[in-house]
């Protein structure tokens, strides 16, 4: 069965929509519905041209076109009741901001100097994706030029491919993509950080630091010593006499331990004078001694 003649302008949309089933259902979905629109704008278009109704390939447009459809009817009933598949604008700002991480990954690449024919395709494909808003009404201004920005992009790429040099983004369309960011509201992709500042050239080690302690003088003080023989003696221990009150206190005694007045007289009559110290040691005087002593301790027992 040939394909109809519409084929190759609806086949992209078609193949985005298989790429991205797995990926974002939301995004397949419209992809595919925007596919049918092509699909039954051009069939309309043949018919009014006197082609048959299935842009000029018979019955072969139809078969495709039914086909999609049904497709597009079993994707709906698999995604469910979303806001995305209730309202438009919802929808819209669903598929723009998956074709916008698309051209920000093609575009980061191009900006770095590191485009290549993959990036030249990623920037197609993000033409695509951009483009399927047109299912939900007409382009926006912004929404135009990044598809035409696009575009020129993947083709400056293939061609300085084909001519073996790398390609680098003019500065003038990197300032039109940025305006065209600032007037959809939209964020531009950062720039590269720029490459770190060089470190400090390292500063020579610090000299060593010597450290000496002062010396320490110390002189012990002069001792002198004397002859022992020049030291004065010490003096003389001193004697002292406890003092003796003039009139002692009269201390009581029992009157039974007393002796008669006539003893006391006759043991003090019988007091030896004093002793010479030579006559000591004779035996008579020791013996006069003794006798004296029994005398008085007979004349006490007689008292008693």
């Amino acid at each position: 069965m040939n394909n109809p003649a519409y084929f190759k302008l609806v086949e992209p949309y078609v193949q985005r929509a298989q790429e991205t089933s797995g990926v974002d259902p939301v995004v397949s979905y419209f992809c595919k519905y925007y596919a049918a629109r092509l699909a039954i704008t051009s069939g309309n278009s043949a018919a009014g041209g006197g082609s048959g109704g299935s842009g000029g390939s018979g019955g072969s447009g139809d078969a495709f076109l039914s086909r999609l459809l049904d497709e597009l009817e079993a994707e709906k009933q698999k995604i469910g009741d979303s806001d995305s598949m209730r309202n438009d604008g919802a929808a819209s700002a669903h598929v723009l901001a998956f074709a916008l991480r698309v051209f920000a990954r093609a575009d980061t690449e191009d900006r770095e100097g590191r485009g290549t024919k993959a990036t030249a395709k990623t920037f197609i494909i993000a033409s695509q994706f951009l483009q399927v808003l047109a299912s939900f009404g007409a382009l926006e201004a912004g929404v135009a030029e990044k598809i035409k920005y696009a575009k020129w992009r993947a083709t400056e790429i293939l061609k300085a491919a084909r001519e073996g040099r790398a390609a680098s983004p003019p500065a003038a369309a990197a300032a039109a993509a940025a305006d065209d960011n600032d007037a959809l509201g939209w964020p531009s992709p950062p720039p590269p950080p720029p490459p770190p500042a060089p470190l400090p050239p390292a500063s020579p080690p610090a000299p060593p630091v010597s450290y000496s302690a002062p010396p320490v003088s110390y002189s012990a003080p002069p001792v002198s010593y004397s002859d022992p023989s020049a030291v004065s003696p010490p003096p003389a221990h001193s004697t002292f006499a406890l003092p003796v009150s003039a009139s002692p206190a009269f201390i009581p005694v029992p009157a039974a331990n007393l002796p008669p007045p006539a003893a006391a007289a006759a043991a003090a009559s019988m007091e030896e004078p004093p002793v010479d110290p030579d006559q000591l040691l004779d035996p008579a005087v020791a013996k006069k001694a003794q006798k004296l002593a029994r005398w008085a301790i007979s004349a006490l027992e007689y008292d008693d």
